[in-house]
This record gives C-alpha cells, structure tokens and sequence, in this order.
C-alpha cells in the first residue's frame, strides 16, 4: 500500500515516464476485466434492434448495396451504422452469442471513450493528469455500467470524446493546423455523425472554439487581420475536415446515401422533435419525457457521479472562477484555447437541455458524452493539487494520497458489489442505491433479467428434483421479452397471455412488477434494492383464477400485450 501511494507522489517532472507506464497498466487491467466478465451482462430492451439493424447492415454492403432492409427497418434508419456494421462483422468472426460478442464491442468502443479521455487530459496537464483522467471514468459507475450493453450511447460518447481530443488539439492552432490534424479531426467527427446525428454537439463545440479565437484575434491584432485569417482557418481547417467527415458518415449511413444533403438534416429534425412520451421516475414522482424539470439533468448527474469527482468539479469551478476574478482580463488564446473547449463541452449541454428542455429519459443516458470531459476536468484539477503540495513536507502528499486510495477502494468494491448492475448506481447524496429506490430509475432496461432467468431456471431445477416431473413453463415478461428469453433453457418459454403464464417476470420500473398478481419467489437486489422478481402464478390457476387478471398499473408495459414490441427509444 505505502508503495503504491509512493507512485503518486513523486515529482512530476520525473515522474512522467512513470504515469505513462501506470495508464498503459490501468489499460491492461481494464481490458482483463472486460475479457473476464463481458458475459456477465444482461440484454438490454433495445439491442436486438440494434443486432438486426447490423446484419441488415452488414448485408446491404456484401450485397454491393443491394439489400436495403437497413433502409426501413424500425426507426434505425435515424441512425448510422459506424459501430453496428462492424460489431455484426464481429460476430461472424468471434466465437461467442450474438449479444455476448457485441457486449464485448460495445465494452472495446468504451474503452477507446476512456482513451480519448485520458488523452484530452494528459494533452492539457501533462502524464499524471491522463492517467488519472483514465481511472475516473473507469470508475464512474454510469460510464463503466453502460459499457457493456448500451449500442447507442457508449459508441457514440466515445466517437464524441476523439472528436473533442482532435477539437482541442486543432483549436490553439488557428487559422492554421498540419493536414495530418485536419484529417484526424474530420474522421473523428465523421465517425460520431455515423453513429448519431448528435453529434451535432461536436460542431457547437468546434464552432464555439472558432467564435472565441476569432474574438480574441480581433482584439489582438484588427478586425480586418482577424477576417482574413478566419478565411485560412475555414478555408485551410474547417472545410476540409468537414468534407472528411461527410465522406465518413455517408460511408455508414446508408439511408443518407440516398439523398446525402437532405436525409442528415432531416433526421436532425426527427430527433429534435421526438414525440415519445415516456413517464420517467424523478425525485419520488413521475414526470413526462415531454415535460421534463429543468434540473432533471443536473440532479440526475450530481447523484450518479462518484462523490470524488464531484468535489474536483466544485473545485474546477471555484479555481476558475478565482482566476478571472483576480486577473479582471480573459486569458491568452493560444496557452488556454484547449481549456476553454473542455469547459465549454461539459458545460454547453446542460445549458442547452435548460434551455431547449429535450425528450429525456433512463436517467441521462442520452447525454453520457459529457462524462469524458467531466472526468478529464477531475483529473486536471488532481493533477493540480499534487503540484499545490510539492513545497509541502511529503508527509502531506503521502496523506492526501491515502485519503484518495482509500476512496478509490471503497468505491470499488462498491462497484464489485453491484456487478453487473453497476449502472444502477447512485452516490451518497441520496442515500446510495437503496436511497434511490422509489425515487429514482434503477433497472430501467432490464439488466437484471439474466439474472433472474439463471435464477429461475435454478427454482425450476430443484423443484423438479423432488418431484420428478420435467415439462416446459410458460413465462410472462414485463417490456421486452428478448431481454430475457435469450437466457431462457429449453424448458422456458414467453407466454403469450396472461392467463396461460406459469411465472411473470418483471423489473421494478414504473411499477410493472405489480401488473401480475403472484407468489414471488425470486427477487433480484443490490443494496436492498429491488431490481426485478419473478411470481409464480400456478397456485393461482387452482385456487383463485380471477386474480390471472392483470392489475393496470399506468405506464406499465407487458410483452404478452405488445408481441414484438419494446420501447424502442431515439
């Protein structure tokens, strides 16, 4: 232990050698735990839109374009196929189940986020900063949890983080930057507009970065001198870098193939204006997509960020501030324009959702993007604090660094004590997960369902040991099926009403797991907190049959009464 706090303590002029090797060895760790544990995860509700969506893909591209189910299949069409074309690749190559293989990718595609991450950091604060940019993220419970079975946002919030990296590396550079930059900078942004047309954000961001270098230049040099160099910048930067990344998005999305300047508008527009109407669980109360609170996203993020980072971010904000009061004056552009990026992109979108109030739901989930740069914000400003304490006795950095290990492991073995629910997680402003329970989202995408099924599957078993008689059992799921009769043995089914069911499993959202009446018999938990049950409904049938009826309960949604359906979500 004294050891390990010694590595962090070092100087940082001789230590940069030394976090280098430590963020590669944080990287080897965390890919041994994504290899030894990728098949843990449930199936989400909306993957196996996405699994169909990549061999459709996956075909119209073998078929030398030809095939066009991914042209109309469900709204998918919305979406590019930049990480769902490979990852249906990948399952013809790797040995694994469909899910457990993009499990496995949608796990790699996050940890490329975490990459990204570390090096806006180590780029702004040097190798201690990126490694501890890369550790935060990791140990963000929301980032780590989702990493597993999220196809739409883990991919595209890594696409958004090497956009930033490449925005932050360009912007010091205007009017000008090396071609290899500009390339670096239209693929990284090609490829988050092929997986998401918000990527939008990347072009605010970018765009937020060319008004302030344009300010700064006028005042600096003349209006007229900062006009013509805007010209090199659009003409030598901006242009070209967005032509690369047109030629990318089009490259994997086919639907705007077909019409390349008028679809991506048009699915901007789409999204901009969804229509789904969702109630969402939000301090105790149900609140509607459409209607949401202005600090539905504030809120949810100060309760689902590990406390530590949180208190870097207060200190961030208060380090900043004191620095513009004291110096009265905006800084140089060319020794802080990559600080001005990383703030403005954590901070613009939740400015924006106050403002524009966007359909929202399943926590943030939708805006997972703005983690990265949180973390790499946390790490610059722990970064700081060990230069604050170099001219303090070691005895003080060995301590702040134990204070800080301790932490790390506490929340660790938090994590481990999840496993694999860890995106349920909430911190300590509300008590925890059990705190969360009734007043917050927890299992909102059935997660917890593998779990549930092995566990039945068990019951079912023992039973049948005693009594020796096998048959099969018809079972009655809450939202999608596909979530859990991927995991189902040959002895489970999916009911296809509710009178027939032998068992109802259900996860805890929006009360659901009081649709069905029922003797509960398994109970999915972490920290007391109920994610899913499974009723066994075959004492009913013998002994009050008028309660096989279903309870409504208002949002509740059961796959016998939706065949095929999930809520399948923008």
């Amino acid at each position: 232990m004294l050891t390990a706090i010694q590595w962090f303590t070092r100087e940082p002029g001789s230590g940069e050698r030394l976090y280098r090797c430590a963020t590669l060895a944080v990287f080897v760790v965390a890919l041994a735990v994504v290899l030894a544990t990728f098949q843990d995860y449930g199936v989400t509700w909306d993957e196996h839109y996405h699994d169909t969506y990549g061999k459709y893909l996956l075909a119209y591209y073998l078929s030398g374009f030809r095939d066009t189910a991914a042209l109309t299949y469900h709204n998918l069409w919305l979406y590019g196929g930049a990480f769902d074309a490979p990852t249906a690749l990948a399952k013809r190559l790797l040995p694994f189940g469909d899910f457990e293989t993009q499990h496995l990718m949608i796990a790699l595609a996050g940890l490329l986020g975490v990459l990204g991450c570390s090096k806006i950091a180590a780029h702004l604060g040097g190798a201690r900063a990126g490694f501890w940019a890369a550790l935060l993220l990791l140990v963000t419970p929301v980032w780590y949890g989702h990493m597993f079975n999220n196809p739409k946002d883990i991919p595209f919030a890594a696409a958004m983080t090497w956009a930033l990296y490449y925005t932050i590396r360009v912007a010091p550079r205007f009017p000008d930057a090396p071609w290899s930059l500009v390339v670096k900078l239209g693929l990284a942004f090609g490829l988050a507009f092929g997986v998401r047309i918000a990527a939008v954000f990347a072009v605010i961001y970018l765009a937020a970065a060319g008004l302030a270098w344009f300010s700064w230049r006028s005042r600096e040099a003349s209006l007229r001198t900062a006009i013509g160099e805007l010209g090199r910048a659009l003409a030598g930067v901006i242009l070209p870098a967005a032509a690369v990344a047109y030629a990318v998005m089009l490259a994997a999305w086919p639907w705007a193939q077909h019409e390349p300047f008028g679809r991506p508008l048009e699915a901007a527009w789409i999204f901009s204006h969804s229509p789904w109407d969702i109630d969402t669980l939000f301090e105790g109360r149900l609140v509607n997509s459409l209607h949401l609170p202005a600090d539905y996203m504030s809120v949810y993020f100060a309760i689902t960020t590990p406390e530590l980072v949180l208190v870097l971010i207060a200190m961030a904000a208060v380090l900043v501030a004191a620095t513009l009061w004291r110096d009265r004056r905006l800084p140089a552009w060319r020794g802080n324009a990559g600080f001005f990026v990383l703030g403005f992109a954590f901070l613009f979108p939740f400015v924006f959702f106050v403002i524009f109030r966007p359909v929202a739901y399943d926590c943030i989930r939708h805006f997972l993007f703005v983690f990265p740069a949180m973390a790499a914000i946390a790490a610059l400003v722990l970064d700081r604090l060990y230069r604050a304490l170099e001219s303090r006795p070691m005895v003080w950095r060995t301590a702040f660094s134990a204070v800080i290990a301790s932490y790390l492991g506490w929340h660790v073995t938090t994590l481990v004590e999840l496993h694999p629910d860890q995106y349920v997680y909430y911190n300590a402003l509300v008590g925890g997960v059990e705190g969360a329970a009734n007043r917050y989202e927890l299992d909102y995408w059935g997660n917890s369902y593998r779990e549930a099924v092995n566990d039945l599957a068990a019951y079912i078993h023992r039973e049948e040991a005693k009594t020796g008689v096998h048959k099969t059992y018809q079972v009655l799921v809450c939202a999608e099926g596909t979530s859990a009769a991927y995991f189902f043995p040959k002895d489970l089914v999916l009911a296809q009403n509710a009178r027939d069911a032998d068992f109802y499993l259900s996860n805890t959202r929006l009360g659901c797991d009081k649709e069905y009446d029922g003797d509960t018999i398994i109970t999915v938990s972490r920290d007391d907190a109920v994610l899913s049950v499974v009723k066994d409904r075959r004492r009913l049938r013998e002994t009050d049959p008028s309660r096989l009826q279903e309870h409504r309960v208002p949002g509740a949604m059961v796959e016998a009464d939706h065949p095929g359906l999930a809520p399948m979500t923008p």
